[in-house]
């Protein structure tokens, strides 16, 4: 009985706030190509049904068809809110759950070597360069 009574009560993750598919934080570098041309763009989540994205340049209007291409990822969709610098995509087809996971993989791939390219070249200025010892 409870869980037709929850049904009833609360009939989609809409009503609860709740979104459909979960996202995955990614703040990672991608394309998306606009009626207007291409544009570089930072990919802040990612869904099987949609995707945030970052834009410093001029934002599509709601409802514009957009192209988003991140991380071996070229996915079809529609622009349903656009505030500040950002905007959602609606895509036209859910992803597959793998296509999502990959594209994690590849962010997470990014950012570690990232941090190691860090640790290997950042130290030298913040500690001061070593110097060979003079052997007299």
């Amino acid at each position: 009985m409870s869980a037709l009574v929850s049904k009833q009560i609360i009939p989609t993750a809409r009503i609860t706030g709740r979104r459909a598919s979960p996202r995955v934080r990614l703040y990672i570098p991608a394309t998306v190509h606009l009626l207007h041309g291409k544009e570089n763009c930072l990919l802040d989540d990612l869904s099987q049904a949609g995707a945030r994205v970052t834009l410093a340049g001029r934002l599509p209007s709601v409802g514009a068809g957009v192209v988003l291409c991140a991380e071996g990822l070229d996915v079809f969709g529609s622009v349903i809110w656009s505030q500040g610098a950002r905007f959602g995509i609606q895509f036209e087809e859910p992803l597959p759950l793998h296509d999502v996971v990959n594209v994690r993989h590849h962010a997470d791939a990014r950012a570690n070597q990232e941090a190691a390219h860090t640790r290997r070249h950042g130290r030298s200025p913040l500690q001061g360069w070593s110097r060979p010892r003079s052997s007299t």
